[in-house]
């Protein structure tokens, strides 16, 4: 999950150009000025790495980094199986 975390933290980053470290579990995506369009990119490429797709419909469930992570992380791991 850590690395999970660490991978879509600086794939976010480096679209909002800002530093990885102002991204946290708890931060929320207004905080961070990150609109949706930023939020399916940052998918996309996690899509990309991992070769997987994500379910995108509810995007707006998930106001905080954190909760949209380990949602994404939970999709993948069910994949896996």
């Amino acid at each position: 999950m850590e690395k999970f975390f660490d991978i879509a933290r600086k794939i976010l980053a480096e679209q909002l150009n800002i530093d990885p470290a102002e991204i946290t579990m708890e931060t929320t995506f207004e905080e961070i000025e990150a609109d949706s369009i930023d939020i399916v990119e940052m998918i996309m490429a996690l899509e990309d790495m991992y070769d997987v797709e994500f379910p995108e419909d509810d995007l707006e469930d998930y106001p905080v980094f954190g909760e949209l992570i380990k949602a994404l992380y939970d999709y993948l791991e069910q994949q896996k199986k």
